[in-house]
């Protein structure tokens, strides 16, 4: 990649982050910038064993070409694609994104319940508070 601004999309196969795909491959060459699809490949430990993921690496790489697919397709040359693993979502993002002086990113949100967020806490919110550069979300 040159030195061009960079955008990351999160991604992890779902509908509301089909929507955060579809909205980055308007943005990024309206804001100038080069796209990155940035999937965490979430590990949990596994007493005594090696750690879980919630993707395989072909479920990963199917994930992350699908992106790349509509990408191109929708014109974009420079689109490319990245696997974090690490056990939090949002802390994976955030540190990607401040060691590579990131613009701008997109997350898709859906709407969990009340409930849901007070036990676990929402991606998309814990990167919009935390986040070292502008954050749009897509719903």
């Amino acid at each position: 990649m040159d030195e061009k601004g960079r955008l990351v999309c999160c991604v992890n196969g779902s509908s509301h982050s089909a929507r955060a795909v579809e909205l980055s491959c308007l943005l990024a060459p309206v804001l100038g910038l080069e796209l990155t699809f940035a999937l965490v490949n979430q590990t949990r430990p596994a007493s005594g064993h090696s750690d879980i993921r919630s993707w395989s690496d072909e479920e990963a790489r199917h994930i992350l070409d699908t992106c790349l697919t509509y990408a191109r397709a929708k014109g974009l040359r420079k689109a490319y694609a990245k696997k974090i693993e690490a056990a939090g979502i949002s802390t994976a993002i955030l540190e990607y994104a401040h060691e590579q002086k990131v613009l701008h990113i997109v997350v898709g949100t859906g709407n969990p319940p009340f409930i849901g967020r007070l036990l676990m806490g929402s991606v998309s919110e814990a990167i919009v508070a935390r986040a070292p550069c502008s954050v749009t979300i897509a719903r």
